[in-house]
């Protein structure tokens, strides 16, 4: 199952990043060269929660984002 939040659809996302050499023309150089592309890898701040849908618990991924703008009720079991 991929880490992705329930509610906000929230997922893994992927970026290059990349490492320059030498010296700006603005500076006098003759310029900045790329010498090293790297990928990277962004992943949300998820939790697993126990939410109460329709009277049943259900245990899903959520970003802490949408666990603050969450009704406090699908938190606690209802038939207590």
């Amino acid at each position: 199952m991929p880490r992705v939040c329930a509610i906000t659809g929230k997922r893994t996302s992927s970026q290059t990043t990349s490492k320059r050499k030498g010296s700006p023309k603005k500076r006098g150089g003759v310029g900045l060269k790329q010498v090293g592309v790297h990928k990277r890898t962004f992943k949300p701040n998820l939790l697993k929660k126990t939410l109460w849908i329709e009277g049943k618990p259900q245990r899903v991924w959520i970003s802490a984002k949408a666990l603050r703008s969450l009704d406090p009720s699908l938190l606690v079991n209802p038939n207590k």
